[in-house]
């Protein structure tokens, strides 16, 4: 794994999240950083296996979870904020969910404003974008958030974008960061593509072959951990090498694609789904449907970030994961 050195030190970091897929990516790179001193998680289970991890427990869930928060990070000088409490698993409970998204995201960014933390990193999906018919060929960080109709997975995340883009205009004085992600991929990472791609045949919507993008989960890492001394904000899509059509990226993760109509193809995912299968949500059907190809330039011109992965090889990487 390279270390990317943060620049000064020492540092004193804080995750929330620790616990998710985010963090554990995240998590190592601090670790190996000789510029953190310490990481302050901020959640409501400790992670195994740190060493300079402070735990404070945290659920941000609770109607107190603002002052414990802003108690926390006002205790002792914090340099930057890693807020990845987002849930990539299957969500049995929605409305908690939401909560813990949305109100949990308020919360921190209250208690962030009031310790006056120089910096904030918050991750997000180029799914964001929306899958639609007249998207244009690279959708750059300043086209709109459509969201996606009827999934509260995606729209959650549209409104923690609103959320976040209000808290940066009122605290300009804070550098914050939106990482839009495109589907993570690899071997410790559990979330709706590598639920779908994990089926020994994927349904597919015949007729449509959108173009998908992916990230690696070694680049996803270096991505966070390159926000952390970065000295830009805004918003910036974090992808992968090139683009693969749907049916090859099934393939290269090991799996067949299956082309049914779209009766058909809604049913299949249906009985995924109460198979226990957990994989993409029929609400997501769109990203089934139509391409959503995000433009990383200004992440390699303004945070430093250059993939080192194609998108065949992250899906091959979860090939390799299963076999």
């Amino acid at each position: 794994m390279e270390v990317i050195r943060a620049g000064k030190g020492p540092m004193r970091i804080a995750v929330t999240g620790a616990n998710g897929d985010y963090g554990k990516l995240l998590l190592p790179r601090l670790e190996a950083d000789p510029a953190v001193e310490s990481i302050l998680v901020l959640d409501t289970k400790e992670p195994v296996g740190t060493r300079k991890v402070e735990f404070h427990r945290v659920d941000l869930t609770r109607y107190d979870a603002e002052s414990e928060l802003t108690d926390a990070l006002t205790e002792r000088p914090v340099d930057a904020l890693f807020h990845l409490a987002f849930l990539f698993g299957p969500i049995l409970n929605g409305p908690l969910a939401h909560e813990l998204e949305v109100i949990g995201t308020m919360n921190v960014l209250t208690a962030v404003g009031r310790a006056k933390l120089p910096r904030l990193v918050v991750p997000s999906l180029t799914a964001a974008y929306g899958a639609r018919g007249n998207n244009p060929a690279l959708l750059r960080e300043n086209s709109p958030l459509f969201g996606c109709p009827h999934s509260r997975f995606v729209n959650d995340k549209v409104e923690v974008e609103g959320q976040v883009r209000a808290f940066r205009e009122r605290h300009p004085d804070t550098r914050t960061l939106v990482l839009r992600f495109a589907p993570l991929l690899g071997r410790s990472l559990d979330n709706p593509a590598t639920r779908l791609l994990a089926q020994a045949v994927v349904p597919t919507l015949l007729g449509f072959d959108p173009l998908w993008q992916a990230v690696h989960e070694d680049d996803a890492g270096r991505a966070l951990h390159l926000a952390l001394r970065a000295d830009v904000t805004g918003e910036f899509n974090i992808v992968g090498r090139g683009v693969l059509p749907l049916s090859g990226l099934i393939r290269q993760a090991g799996a067949q694609p299956l082309p049914l109509p779209g009766p058909l193809f809604r049913g299949a995912l249906r009985a995924l789904g109460v198979l226990g299968a957990g994989t993409l949500p029929v609400a997501l059907l769109d990203y089934m449907h139509y391409s959503w190809v995000a433009d990383g330039e200004r992440a390699e011109s303004a945070l430093g970030f250059v993939p080192l992965h194609h998108v065949k090889d992250a899906a091959a990487a979860l090939r390799r994961s299963q076999s």
